[in-house]
């Protein structure tokens, strides 16, 4: 699913802006201006049975043509871009559509681009049965679901006008 997410935003970059859109880093010889969309970090966390959430962070950089210009027009330019991206990577997918959950942008000082960043969340549900727990017995007694030595009963919803509590 992450593949499909990253897919989803560098489709989203170049179809608003036109550009070049490369992977980590622009190559030797890379056409520019251009940007470059990176995987920052993913992390995935256990929710309730079967469920995990999962935040993916994307870094999207910018890289001005190179040549002299006025800063003010860099300036300029690094805002068009900024408020491009954050159109672009609002709603990103086509299929499966993601929302970012967070957005932020700052100015490289090394060469006038622009860093954008981009956080996504998405739930997944795994279809395997995670087996439920079984009885518990604890220094050898048993405790937890045995009813003929704890007053702890057992039963559904349905069974609760059948189970008769143990003085």
């Amino acid at each position: 699913m992450t593949e499909v997410l990253r897919r989803a935003v560098v489709q989203g970059v170049a179809e608003k802006f036109g550009l070049p859109v490369y992977g980590q880093a622009v190559p030797q010889g890379g056409k520019r201006p251009c940007f470059t969309v990176e995987m920052t970090d993913v992390e995935q966390k256990r929710l309730l049975n079967r469920r995990n959430r999962v935040t993916a962070a994307f870094a999207v950089c910018y890289y001005p043509a190179e040549g002299a210009e006025r800063p003010s027009a860099q300036a300029a330019e690094s805002l068009r871009i900024a408020d491009g991206l954050y159109e672009a990577l609002f709603l990103v997918g086509d299929e499966e559509k993601f929302a970012a959950a967070k957005m932020r942008h700052e100015k490289r000082e090394d060469n006038g681009g622009l860093r954008f960043t981009a956080e996504y969340e998405y739930h997944i549900v795994y279809d395997e049965d995670i087996p439920l727990m079984e009885r518990l017995e604890y220094n050898g007694k048993r405790t937890v679901g045995y009813e003929e030595e704890s007053g702890i009963q057992q039963g559904t919803a349905d069974d609760k006008q059948n189970i008769r509590l143990q003085p």
